[in-house]
C-alpha cells in the first residue's frame, strides 16, 4: 500500500512539474498582467523577452519602475492607470509564425475598463514571450 502512495505521489509531483514548464501564450500573458496588478514588476519583465545581451537594460527598467513606485506611495500618489483586474476575451495564435494575439479586458484604478491586445512571440528557446516593443 505504501509503495502504491508512493507512487501517486511521484506521478502528481511529477505532471504538476511537467505543467509548470509548458509555456502557452495565454498563460504568460495572464502571468504578466496579474504581475502588474500585483506591482510585481521583476515578475512582469520576466514575461518581456530580452537577449542574453541586454538583460542590464532589463534590469535598469525593473530598478526604475520600483523606484517611481515607491516615490509616488510616499508621497501619497494613488496611480489611477495600476491595474486591478483582468478578463480574458480572445486569442488568436499562429504557431507557424511563433505570434500570438491575446485580447483581454483591464480594468483599471480609476474604474475605467480598456480592451487590451498583448502581443506574444516564441523565442528561440521554445517559450512565449512578450513582444518587447522598444
Amino acid at each position: 500500500m505504501k509503495k502504491l502512495l508512493s507512487f501517486l505521489m511521484f506521478t502528481a509531483v511529477l505532471a504538476v512539474f511537467a505543467s509548470c514548464g509548458k509555456s502557452e501564450p495565454r498563460a504568460v500573458a495572464e502571468k504578466a498582467l496579474q504581475c502588474a496588478i500585483d506591482e510585481d514588476y521583476r515578475g512582469y519583465f520576466d514575461c518581456v523577452y530580452f537577449p542574453a545581451d541586454k538583460q542590464e537594460q532589463k534590469e535598469a527598467y525593473v530598478s526604475m519602475i520600483e523606484e517611481k513606485v515607491k516615490k509616488a506611495k510616499e508621497k501619497g500618489q494613488k496611480n489611477d492607470k495600476q491595474p486591478v483586474s483582468y478578463e480574458f476575451v480572445s486569442e488568436q495564435v499562429h504557431e507557424e509564425e511563433g505570434t500570438a494575439s491575446e485580447v483581454f479586458n483591464v480594468k483599471y484604478a480609476s474604474g475605467k475598463t480598456e480592451q487590451t491586445n498583448v502581443d506574444m512571440k516564441k523565442e528561440e528557446d521554445g517559450h512565449w514571450y512578450l513582444v518587447n516593443k522598444k
